[in-house]
C-alpha cells in the first residue's frame, strides 16, 4: 500500500532532503526518558533542538527552550478533541509559534500529533483558517481521517512522516510506481479536492461573475468541465434577457436555438452591442459542451468562455443603468 511503502520510505527521502537521515524514534526516546508527566519544561524543548538527538532540528526552526520560563501544562485527556485543543492553545500563547508547538507535541504524543510542516501542508491542500492555532487543528483532523481510513499505521506521526515522503518522493524517477498508486487512490484525492474546494467558501456566492472565474481556471485542466460551468452561466443570463424583453415563454419553458433566435432580434437585446448571431453562435457551442460532442476541443471551450464573458459583461452593465 502506498502510504506504508512512503512511510518505509522516509529515512531515504530525509536524506535527499537534508543529506542525513533524519532518526525521529531516537527524539522520541530521548523525550521519552526525560519528559515529566503531563508538562512541557526548558528541558523537553533542549532534547527536541539538541542536533545530536537524531535530528537537524536547527536547520528549521529557531531554538526557543531559553525563552520558556514556566513548564507548561497539557491535559490528562489530551487525546480527545477538547484535550488536544486546551493542548495546542496553551503551548501557542506560551511559544508563539505553532510549527514549533506541532513538533513538541509529535514527540510527547506521537499517537495523536504530528508536526505542522509545509510541504505536508501543501500537498493536502488545506483550506485556510482563522488562526494558526485551528489551522494546525483542522490538519491534525486530515490526518487522524486518513489514519482512520486506511488503518495501516497506528499513530498521526506515521501518517505525516508518509505524506512528508510523499511530498518529497512524488517526482523522483524510482518512485514513479509507487506515486502512480498513490495518485489513482480516490480516496486520498477526494480528501485533498475537499480540502481545496473548501477554501472557496469565503467568496464562494454561486453567482455568474465567480462560475466565470472557476470556468477560466479550470480551463487549461479540464476544459470540459469548465464548459459545463460556463454553459451554466450562459443559460442564467439568457433567462434574464429573455424576461427583461418580454419573451417570458423562454423562462419557464426549456430554451432551445428558436427562442435564442427570437431573443437575438429583440430592440433591447440588440442594444447591448452584441455582434450580430452571437448569442446563436455561443448556443451552439453551448449545445456541443453539454451534449459531449467529440469535436468540442479546448480551442472552442476557450472561444465559448471568452464569448459568454463579453455577453455577461454587456448583460451586467445594461441591468446596472436599469437599476
Amino acid at each position: 500500500m502506498w502510504l506504508t511503502k512512503f512511510h518505509s520510505l522516509f529515512p531515504l527521502a530525509t536524506e535527499r532532503r537534508t543529506g542525513r537521515r533524519q532518526n525521529l524514534s531516537s527524539v522520541e526516546d530521548h523525550v521519552r526518558r526525560i519528559k515529566d508527566d503531563w508538562k512541557v519544561d526548558r528541558r523537553v524543548l533542549e532534547v527536541i533542538e539538541d542536533p545530536e538527538s537524531g535530528w537537524d532540528y536547527p536547520k528549521w526552526w529557531p531554538r526557543l527552550s531559553a525563552t520558556l520560563e514556566e513548564p507548561v501544562p497539557l491535559p490528562t485527556h489530551i487525546y480527545s478533541q477538547a484535550g488536544t485543543r486546551i493542548a495546542v492553545k496553551s503551548l501557542q500563547d506560551a511559544i508563539k509559534n505553532i510549527e514549533i508547538v506541532s513538533v513538541i507535541l509529535r514527540f510527547i504524543c506521537p499517537e495523536g500529533f504530528a508536526i505542522f510542516s509545509p510541504p505536508v501542508v501543501s500537498f493536502l491542500c488545506p483550506s485556510p483558517s482563522a488562526n494558526a492555532a485551528e489551522s494546525y487543528l483542522s490538519y491534525l483532523k486530515v490526518l487522524k481521517d486518513l489514519k482512520e481510513h486506511y488503518k495501516v499505521l497506528e499513530r498521526v506521526a506515521d501518517i505525516d512522516m508518509a505524506l512528508w515522503s510523499a511530498a518529497h518522493l512524488v517526482h523522483e524517477p524510482d518512485c514513479a510506481a509507487l506515486s502512480e498508486e498513490m495518485y489513482q487512490d480516490d480516496f486520498l484525492q477526494k480528501v485533498r479536492l475537499r480540502n481545496l474546494v473548501k477554501g472557496l467558501e469565503g467568496f464562494w456566492r454561486r453567482t455568474g461573475r465567480e462560475r466565470l472565474i472557476l470556468a477560466g481556471v479550470l480551463i487549461d485542466r479540464d476544459f470540459v468541465s469548465s464548459a459545463v460551468i460556463t454553459a451554466r452561466v450562459y443559460e442564467s443570463v439568457l433567462r434574464e434577457m429573455m424576461e427583461y424583453s418580454g419573451t417570458t415563454k423562454g423562462v419557464f419553458q426549456k430554451m432551445n436555438l428558436a427562442l435564442v433566435r427570437e431573443l437575438e432580434h429583440r430592440q433591447q437585446i440588440v442594444g447591448l452591442g452584441l455582434h450580430a448571431g452571437q448569442l446563436e453562435a455561443l448556443w451552439n457551442l453551448r449545445h456541443k459542451a453539454v451534449h459531449g460532442e467529440l469535436d468540442f476541443t479546448v480551442s472552442k471551450a476557450a472561444l465559448f468562455q471568452q464569448g459568454v464573458e463579453e455577453v455577461w459583461q454587456a448583460w451586467r452593465k445594461r441591468t446596472a443603468k436599469i437599476r
